[in-house]
């Protein structure tokens, strides 16, 4: 028996994601919280619920045609607890002219992290749960090897019972009035829980 999937802000129905699929994502989405006043959630995710301590990890190869600051897609993980709602996303993000590797990390407020792509569009990206709590994001190489992009520490003082969406997001700020659709692709989506 196939995973249930949900989703919210998907603007259109669920795709068959045992095989490669696409997020068509609106303008003016995005996952960010910066202070003083910035709280953004209203992108497209696609998620398996579950639970910290059942997660142990989460792949993806994502691409698109990224053309605007800010066009990101990838993995997202939400935590929904009685403390609020945290979250990792990372995938690739357009900025400075071209695609990078981009995780943000939301405890309180957002932080973000890049690595420069240069002209690749895609990716395949691994987020996992290790035997010390911690949450790591692997971007994996062309010869299927890993390299470590982002440690996540307060991951491990997660409640393990709290409850975590885990699957593909799509997200388009659109800081400059763009209005075009960004459609992102993904393949080979895999979610391993214990």
């Amino acid at each position: 028996m196939s995973p249930a999937y949900q989703a919210v802000f998907l603007p259109h129905a669920i795709p068959d994601l045992s095989k490669p699929f696409d997020i068509k994502c609106p303008p003016n989405t995005d996952v960010w919280d910066k202070p003083p006043s910035t709280h953004s959630f209203n992108a497209p995710i696609i998620y398996q619920t579950t639970t910290i301590g059942s997660f142990e990890k989460a792949r993806v190869t994502v691409s698109a045609s990224w053309k605007d600051r800010y066009d990101q897609g990838g993995l997202a993980l939400v935590v929904n607890s009685a403390t609020g709602r945290q979250w990792v996303k990372s995938g690739i993000e357009f900025e400075n002219g071209q695609s990078n590797l981009s995780t943000v990390a939301t405890s309180k407020w957002s932080d973000w992290s890049l690595l420069p792509l240069g002209s690749r569009t895609t990716a395949t990206l691994e987020v996992e749960t290790t035997k010390d709590g911690s949450l790591w994001v692997y971007v994996i190489e062309d010869d299927g090897s890993k390299a470590a992009l982002r440690e996540v520490t307060w991951w491990a003082d997660l409640p393990k019972d709290a409850a975590l969406w885990v699957g593909p997001f799509a997200a388009k700020p659109a800081p400059n009035g763009e209005k075009e659709d960004l459609v992102v692709h993904f393949d080979n989506l895999s979610i391993t829980l214990s």
